[in-house]
């Protein structure tokens, strides 16, 4: 399904047994994306969060965006959430469009354009349309974290998409967060899921291999059986 357009969208558990499975920062990583669902075997009881970054660095952003499509199209329970990439891309159409293309070749993604030179139609709809955070029973999701310095961390979208280094408050309750966007070694991730950390980064930092071995891989987390899939990045 593709979310009205929100800031927040409340999803309610799957039934029939589903799981509720979170990927997040493909990065343009169309066939490392791909062999992780064949590899969690994701089917149509279950809720695939992802949290947002779908596009730019990795080679094959288009790739990306059309496969999330084809299983929102097959009925599958996609939630796209919106990221700084995505967001970035909305502004420069809005503001200043005639940058798009700059924007675009400076970060490998020349292929979400059309042959006019301009988004292409289905990206523009998918994006636009994004919310910035899911909530469910017990967890909120977010691609980048939350502003806990102001009354309602809720409002900030800004924080949504960009914020680094937050730390949960009492606003939050006893809800956990689980996130994106800041590239995180993968021993870290363990160590979080390990101890049940109240907030948890889930950015191996798919397309930033270079980093070492402790990066490279693309992650999906089970929110209720706290297993971790891995797929190291074969793009």
């Amino acid at each position: 399904m593709i979310p009205p357009k929100s800031v927040g969208v409340k999803v309610k558990s799957p039934e029939n047994g589903g799981r509720r499975l979170v990927i997040t920062d493909i990065h343009g990583c169309a066939n490392t994306f791909i062999k992780l669902v064949e590899k969690i075997g994701l089917n149509h009881n279950d809720q695939l969060f992802l949290l947002g970054d779908f596009i730019n660095r990795g080679p094959r952003s288009k790739e990306v965006l059309d496969f999330v499509l084809f299983l929102i199209e097959e009925g599958y329970n996609i939630y796209p959430l919106m990221g700084n990439h995505e967001e970035t891309v909305l502004h420069i159409i809005r503001e200043r469009p005639e940058q798009l293309r700059l924007l675009l070749r400076s970060r490998n993604s020349m292929d979400l354009l059309n042959k006019n030179k301009k988004l292409r139609k289905r990206f523009f709809r998918f994006i636009r349309l994004l919310p910035y955070y899911y909530e469910l029973d017990n967890f909120y999701l977010v691609h980048a974290g939350f502003n806990m310095n102001i009354e309602k961390p809720l409002t900030d979208t800004h924080a949504m998409a960009w914020i680094r280094n937050f730390s949960l408050n009492k606003k939050f309750d006893k809800k956990r967060v689980f996130f994106g966007h800041t590239p995180t070694k993968f021993s870290k991730i363990k160590e979080a899921i390990a101890s049940n950390a109240k907030s948890i980064c889930l950015d191996n930092g798919c397309s930033h291999a270079y980093l070492g071995k402790e990066y490279g891989r693309l992650l999906c987390y089970d929110l209720d059986t706290q297993e971790l899939f891995k797929q190291k990045n074969i793009d």
